[in-house]
């Protein structure tokens, strides 16, 4: 068992320069259940779940993520292990690891959603799930019936949920009880000090649902930090996705850092301030994410871009992502409750990163750009999007809701187009299936029926490669049939590996890099034998549940998997 530690902290250490650079701790480490004691509990009594947001295999292999390779070695990987669902985007997967809910059975299932029931609105309208905050997901996530794991350890401790982007914090939470909390980032109007005549400026301040007082959101807290212009820009490629602020990125203020290290501080002061008193802690870091994005994720071309900070470039991103999952590891160990944690390593997605030769988003020397390539409609939660990319004219112009309007209510287009429309009436679907055929690069379209999706045109197998073919041919159904629900997309659109429409690196469909992503336990006495099974990320929930001794309340769409475990006092 030491030298099973040992190896997993001698990595942290050796990141201790890294960290020097990306950012100083916060918060007290002291006291804290003694992990370390002769007879520790027969099972973990505490979770920490990391999700790093678009962390493929393919990054932490191509970026050198120590931490994260260590955590993959030492503790319980799977290497067959996959996301197991569309959309696979953040607004999804948030929730499905913590409910063990396919996107079908969760209340949405990717980007846009249908709202067939009146939850949110006048029955059947359209609108933009990344745009949802508590007061739109609760909703959802009560209707669908399910507890989030939250619920399950808020009796023996308080649970916290850390993510500067907010609908991933809801995801990851749920609604929230009295011994919950969420952090996330909000809006705040701060005074410019010395300024003459008075004046101020926006800031970027922690908000929430029972947000700690040691949280303050007060002017000048380290929680508040600046909403940084420095990184936005006009210029090619990264226009699509800018760095707007500090909640994705660092930003240059060493006592106001943003996005993955205000994330990790909030949660080791909490581990410092709670002490022995939590059970439960979720943190996502979105920094990965939003270079990915901006520069094509492992096609980021670094260096070659000159007059770009590095701060916006995957390099930084990934060193600074890893960087914090070493942060927690250590504190962990020092306050002497890894024994008793359990930690889950995962992401929300991975990143597919365009092909120059299957680009279909449209640059545009206009700021936020990407949003109209991901979007076309009017949804109620959100301003119109009706500036279609060229490659998506075809769709919109080529169907007719019966006014000579087109019959799109509202599409979302990433490694994936789905497409929710007016009509729907048999007649109308096909005709926008016959539509989406003729895109540039789909290899396939899908229509709902029922729980699962018909494929309604051949398979383009010549617009795939060998492995691209196999991963198709055994996973492409699967993957789909998660979305098979009323108010899911009435027609999908599968795409090859190396293409998107939206920016030139993304996520949202079928392809193995979008669903290759880590799956790993560690702490709580785990050992370093790996899980062989094909793990998904809807078996997370259930397989802590079952690692922890809690019956679950509620039926599950996942798997509990046994973890395998270190002898006691083993050396």
């Amino acid at each position: 068992m030491a030298q099973h530690r040992a190896r997993l902290l001698a990595v942290v250490a050796a990141s201790a320069v890294a960290l020097t650079v990306v950012g100083t701790q916060s918060g007290a480490q002291a006291g804290g259940r003694g992990g370390h004691g002769p007879n520790p509990p027969d099972r973990p009594t505490k979770v920490v779940v990391i999700l790093v947001d678009a962390l493929s295999k393919e990054i932490v292999d191509t970026y050198g993520m120590r931490n994260v390779q260590a955590l993959m070695k030492d503790g319980v990987d799977t290497p067959k292990g996959y996301l197991g669902h569309t959309g696979s985007v953040t607004v999804v997967t948030h929730n499905v690891v913590t409910t063990g809910a396919s996107p079908k059975h969760m209340g949405w299932t990717n980007e846009g959603y249908r709202d067939v029931d009146g939850l949110l609105g006048a029955p059947g309208g359209l609108y933009i799930t990344s745009n949802f905050g508590r007061d739109q997901m609760a909703p959802l996530q009560a209707a669908a019936g399910y507890p989030h794991l939250s619920d399950y350890l808020d009796d023996t401790g308080k649970v916290f949920t850390v993510s500067p982007k907010g609908y991933a914090a809801w995801g990851l939470s749920g609604p929230g009880s009295a011994n919950t909390s969420t952090i996330t980032f909000g809006s705040k109007t701060c005074p410019v000090p010395g300024s003459n005549p008075p004046a101020t400026t926006r800031h970027r301040a922690p908000t929430g649902w029972n947000v700690p007082s040691y949280i303050s959101a007060d002017c000048g807290s380290r929680w508040v930090v600046a909403r940084d212009t420095a990184y936005d820009t006009l210029q090619y490629p990264a226009q699509l996705y800018p760095a707007t602020d500090n909640r994705y990125v660092v930003g240059n203020d060493p006592a106001h850092q943003g996005g993955d290290i205000w994330a990790t501080d909030a949660v080791l002061e909490i581990m410092g301030q709670e002490g022995d008193g939590w059970s439960g802690i979720f943190v996502s870091l979105p920094g990965v994410d939003k270079a990915a994005h901006m520069w094509g994720g492992v096609n980021d071309p670094e260096g070659a871009t000159p007059g770009y900070d590095p701060m916006t470039h995957m390099e930084y991103a990934t060193e600074t992502a890893d960087a914090q999952v070493g942060r927690i590891m250590q504190s962990l160990e020092d306050s002497g409750q890894l024994d008793d944690t359990l930690v889950v390593l995962t992401a929300d997605h991975g990143s597919v990163a365009a092909d120059e030769d299957h680009f279909h988003g449209d640059f545009e020397p206009v700021n936020d750009y990407g949003y109209f390539n991901w979007y076309y409609g009017s949804p109620a939660n959100d301003v119109p999007y009706l500036r279609p990319q060229e490659a998506l004219l075809p769709l919109i112009d080529g169907t007719d809701d019966g006014t000579g309007e087109t019959n799109v209510g509202l599409s979302y287009s990433d490694s994936s187009l789905n497409v929710w429309l007016k009509d729907q009436s048999p007649e109308a679907v096909a005709e926008a299936a016959a539509v989406m055929e003729d895109l540039a690069d789909v290899t396939a379209v899908w229509q709902r029926n029922g729980d699962h999706y018909d494929r309604v045109t051949p398979v383009r197998w010549d617009r795939m490669h060998g492995a691209d073919k196999r991963w198709f041919a055994t996973k492409a159904q699967e993957l789909v049939d998660t979305q098979a629900a009323d108010h899911g997309p009435d027609l999908i659109a599968t795409l090859p590996d190396d293409t998107t429409y939206s920016v030139l690196g993304d996520h949202g469909g079928i392809q193995r890099s979008s669903q290759q992503v880590p799956i790993v336990f560690a702490g709580a006495n785990t050992s370093h034998q790996d899980l062989r099974a094909e793990v998904r990320s809807v078996d997370i929930m259930p397989t802590i549940l079952r690692a922890m001794g809690i019956g679950a309340t509620h039926p599950m769409d996942g798997i509990a998997y046994e973890l395998p475990t270190l002898k006691r006092g083993r050396p």
